[in-house]
């Protein structure tokens, strides 16, 4: 695996969680704009290929800068995806969790353009689900052989 979604094979893990923090994010206005952060998840999920379900949800959260912003979070066929602002501080969360192999090269994109220019400050991209079976037989192949090594216990 190079460490990017989707430059891989789809092999034996579930899916791929990338997690990201932007930090000194150069234009602030649609982290606090509902209708933006409700275009931009839509956005951003069909660019990486993904099915909504459910959402986009938007929140707000008022207080001193370091709690308030705004969340939006989206379902997806394959998992889900979310963001999380914080205006006054210049930050954002992402987090984005999918069976289906993704680019983070094009959430990178649609970041910059909700919000123009940032620096990623932190990153995480974690393969998630390890030995997970993809096909029906192998699944049922494992989950006989556990239910076997259990009662043979």
């Amino acid at each position: 695996m190079t460490g990017h979604p989707g430059d891989h094979p789809i092999d034996d893990h579930y899916g791929d969680e990338l997690t990201l923090r932007l930090s000194a994010v150069t234009d602030t206005r649609a982290l606090d704009d509902g209708e933006a952060l409700h275009t931009f998840m839509r956005d951003l999920v069909a660019r990486i290929g993904m099915t909504v379900i459910a959402g986009p949800l938007v929140a707000s959260e008022d207080g001193p800068p370091h709690q308030a912003g705004k969340s939006a979070v989206v379902i997806l066929a394959e998992s889900h995806a979310a963001i999380h602002t914080y205006p006054g501080l210049r930050e954002v969360f992402v987090n984005i969790f999918s069976c289906k192999p993704f680019r983070e090269a094009d959430v990178l994109d649609e970041l910059a353009g909700l919000v123009g220019g940032f620096e990623i400050s932190e990153r995480s991209l974690t393969r998630r689900g390890e030995n997970w079976p993809r096909a029906l037989g192998p699944a049922a192949r494992l989950w006989r052989s556990q239910r076997l090594a259990a009662v043979g216990a």
